[in-house]
């Protein structure tokens, strides 16, 4: 159908071209046959007629160019900017990457400053923010301004460390108490606060990538610059937080930082690990600690194997030449103390009745305790074996009498 339209024209503009070449030739003949003090009305005439012409023929010129090849050429343009168009919306509804990046050139970077005395904490070593519910934290966002200055904003979301498809939504509990007091939707349903001014609450439920999950997005002030020297501007946001990681499982989550164009396209991103929890400053303790054991463990497969045959095993011999001299020492110190000691302290005899008698003295009142538990053992067994021997029953009861007369010592 386009194409049928300009041959139409074209050939219209023929006749109209062949009618202007015969009217010119009649108008020549004419000239050529007047006396010459005519001529010069004669030529303006003609130029006027000429001018007219050219004028006629502009527009048909431009139509007579716009042939199949040209048509071609402009369609497959509006079909390459469709496919752009919907390749960067695309682009903004895949699932969110959990990396830092700069792709626009801003040097996009947040600062926070942990306060004293605060409800919040930070770890450095784990890049881990600890936090408890309600409580507001401040986060200076910093980028580098890029001529020409065009508007900037900040998305700003929660997200599953291992399940970046997963929406992280308000458990039931803490979402009734406010569910009348907020009369916006989006805000009472995400678990992420702003209160900054003209913060804009995105997303829904089932929203699973960046622009379609619960997100707040703030426009950022073009104007306050933390360092106008070097050209970086410097806007402090403050965020809460409405429930805790114990809501949906303990599950490990991060907040993902967005700094997005007028467009739409993520130019910059960081991503802040975040628990929310009862007591910030106990898990942070508690990771670090497990921290720094995961690389106690690694440290000794990280160390180089040439050394470690010269220095480890010759540790390990002095040690063990150390220990045995100290056994040797124990054992000659007890050797010695055995043969200190007076015979008359020990006395082993054999009654008339073909008993036997045994006089010991300890050091200690426990192991004499120990000495009379061994013997009342071995009679109770042997009484288990011949109850109808009233001489094993006897010698049983005198321990026992015995035993008791030893606690009673000082």
């Amino acid at each position: 159908m386009y194409i049928s339209q300009p041959m139409s024209w074209h050939k219209v503009s023929t006749d109209s071209d062949e009618e202007l070449q015969v009217t010119n030739e009649a108008s020549l003949d004419s000239a050529e046959s007047r006396p010459e003090g005519a001529g010069a009305g004669a030529a303006g005439i003609e130029q006027a007629v000429e001018g007219a012409s050219d004028l006629n023929a502009e527009p048909m010129a431009f139509l007579q160019g716009l042939n199949s090849g040209n048509l071609m050429q402009f369609s497959q343009q509006s079909v390459l900017r469709e496919m752009m168009l919907q390749d960067l919306q695309s682009h903004v509804n895949t699932l969110p990457k959990l990396e830092n990046h700069n792709l626009g050139g801003y040097n996009f970077s947040m600062v926070l400053d942990e306060p004293p005395k605060s409800h919040w904490m930070f770890s450095v070593a784990l890049n881990k923010l600890y936090i408890r519910m309600d409580k507001i934290f401040n986060v200076d966002v910093q980028f580098k301004a890029k001529m020409p200055i065009q508007p900037l904003s900040l998305r700003v979301f929660l997200c599953f460390v291992k399940d970046v498809s997963g929406p992280v939504l308000r458990c039931q509990n803490h979402l009734s108490v406010e569910s009348t007091s907020i009369p916006n939707i989006k805000e009472r349903e995400s678990l992420l606060r702003c209160e900054n001014p003209n913060t804009v609450y995105c997303g829904s439920a089932q929203g699973k990538g960046i622009s379609e999950r619960y997100s707040v997005l703030i426009p950022l002030n073009m104007c306050r610059s933390g360092n106008r020297s070097a050209g970086y501007v410097r806007q402090t946001l403050a965020f809460k937080f409405v429930c805790q990681n114990s809501c949906f499982g303990r599950k490990e989550t991060c907040l993902v930082f967005c700094l997005e164009n007028a467009s739409g396209d993520i130019v910059g991103q960081q991503v802040l690990n975040v628990k929310i929890c009862t007591c910030p400053k106990r898990d942070r303790n508690q990771d670090e600690r497990q921290l720094t054991g995961k690389k106690r463990k690694s440290e000794p497969a990280c160390s180089d194997e040439e050394d470690e045959p010269d220095v480890k095993p010759a540790k390990t011999r002095r040690r063990t030449a150390s220990y045995r001299r100290k056994v040797k020492e124990e054992t000659e110190s007890n050797d010695s103390n055995d043969e200190e000691m007076p015979a008359s302290e020990w006395q082993v005899s054999r009654t008339a009745d073909g008993e036997y008698r045994l006089s010991i003295t300890c050091p200690k009142k426990d192991w004499l305790l120990q000495s009379i538990d061994g013997m009342i053992k071995e009679a109770a067994a042997g009484v288990l074996q011949c109850p109808n021997q009233a001489k094993l029953r006897r010698h049983a009861h005198k321990l026992v009498s015995l035993k008791k007369r030893a606690c009673d010592l000082p």
